[in-house]
């Protein structure tokens, strides 16, 4: 069995090598909580360091969970509990912390994640091979901002980025123009990420977009369901659905509406590892096609998303860049790059990385 003796949360900026912008708006610089828990052994007496990750934003401009209120929960809602439970599996954890409490999805995930890496260092196994990872390396993408231009492109191309989404806001997007460029590179992969920002007049533009493009993610509000399913019905182009997806209730209400035929899986969103999981299966198995999004996440988040991306029912390439892609400096000696449009699965113990001491602390 295992037992967490102490809980620890450090609060980290990361500077963007430059703005990030999308329909929700601009970040300059990434708010994230390092969470650091010490986790023994009750039969060998070992212990040693997990290390999880807040990736809730500093606003509410994307969910209603934002850095200060991630870590007001584990504050006042876990951490006073947290040292009374006995586990023996990181999923009997989860199981322990969902009915500790039914919200604080980016909160539950980040301490999840501690406890993961921790049992992973302490049974000597790595986090692909927990959950039953069956890819050594993985296809990746990478994302584009709203201010991306035929050069950020080509670049993504020459780096052999499999899939390529670009960001588009109804206010803005030039439906020519973007059709043009699509059709300029009809070999290449992308997707369409709108961000809730198109009505259904709006995202009319989309009947007319070239076969290039795998899928359109979330082009409607949050909990628009409805006009979801409406759309998928009437188009030959997948939906995927992001800001639907906060819970394993919002996946089995698109399985039940039709709302999508593809589904982005943010571990950190849906509450953990463990619930990513499930979705990811219960996707598998009606028929929709999951795939593995990105949140701007440290190199921590990102050894997450490459063990996820490494299960048989994945199947897009994951919005997983190469650690020099966003930010200035990292929290790891660890770093991810792409390879002919493949990254490594970590394959260390635990999450598979190992913190510089060097990174910025807020």
């Amino acid at each position: 069995m295992y037992h967490i003796e102490t809980l620890e949360m450090i609060p980290i900026s990361l500077r963007l090598k430059k703005p990030f912008k999308t329909a929700h708006g601009t970040t300059k610089n990434r708010p994230l909580t390092l969470v650091k828990l010490m986790v023994s052994n009750s039969v060998t007496n070992e212990k040693t360091i997990g290390l999880g990750e807040i990736q809730s934003f500093s606003d509410f401009s994307y969910t209603l969970e934002n850095q200060s209120v991630s870590r007001e929960i584990v504050k006042t809602v876990i951490e006073p509990v947290i040292q009374t439970l006995n586990f023996a599996t990181p999923q009997e954890f989860s199981e322990k912390l969902t009915r500790l409490t039914p919200f604080g999805s980016f909160a539950k995930a980040g301490v999840e994640m501690a406890v993961w890496d921790a049992i992973g260092k302490l049974s000597n196994r790595s986090l692909s091979q927990m959950i039953g990872g069956t890819k050594q390396s993985v296809p990746v993408g990478t994302v584009l901002d709203l201010t991306a231009d035929i050069s950020d492109i080509k670049n993504a191309i020459d780096k052999g980025y499999q899939r390529i989404k670009i960001k588009i806001d109804a206010k803005s997007v030039d439906k020519q123009n973007l059709i043009a460029r699509l059709s300029d590179f009809p070999n290449q992969q992308f997707s369409l990420d709108a961000n809730s920002s198109f009505n259904r007049q709006t995202a009319e533009m989309f009947r007319q977009l070239p076969e290039n493009v795998a899928f359109i993610e979330q082009p409607f509000a949050e909990n628009d369901f409805v006009n979801h399913a409406f759309f998928q019905k009437k188009t030959t182009h997948l939906l995927s659905l992001d800001e639907s997806i906060n819970s394993l209730d919002d996946i089995h209400t698109m399985i039940a509406l039709h709302a999508a035929k593809a589904v982005t899986i943010k571990q950190a969103k849906i509450g953990g590892i463990t619930a990513a999981i499930a979705a990811i299966q219960l996707a598998s198995h009606a028929g929709i096609k999951p795939w593995i999004g990105g949140m701007l996440s440290s190199n921590l988040g990102r050894a997450v998303d490459l063990a996820l991306a490494s299960l048989s029912d994945i199947t897009f390439a994951g919005d997983i860049s190469e650690s020099s892609r966003y930010f200035e400096h990292d929290i790891t000696v660890d770093k991810f790059k792409i390879t002919q449009g493949l990254m490594a699965v970590p394959t260390k113990n635990g999450l598979g990385v190992t913190l510089d001491d060097s990174f910025d602390v807020l």
